[in-house]
């Protein structure tokens, strides 16, 4: 039986369908058990569903050098 940790390891993997029959098997027993795992990969869904519908924007060359101005020097040197 899976523990509600290995829900939260694979519920991407089981959103997207990329899993084999046995995980998939063991993960829907637990969902169909645990309330609130079931919760968490609803509002993960969710989640996707929103940001995929979301509007893609790309910053300016003047906005992303803005951004980088703001951050802390030891930031900037890994860059």
């Amino acid at each position: 039986m899976l523990k509600c940790k290995d829900i939260t390891n694979v519920a991407s993997d089981y959103l997207d369908g990329s899993l084999d029959w046995k995980k998939l098997f063991f993960v829907k027993l637990h969902l169909f058990i645990c309330v609130n795992c079931k919760r968490f990969v609803r509002h993960l869904l969710t989640t996707i569903r929103y940001i995929g519908g979301m509007k893609r924007q790309t910053a300016t060359s003047a906005e992303t050098g803005r951004i980088l101005a703001l951050l802390p020097e030891q930031d900037k040197n890994k860059q």
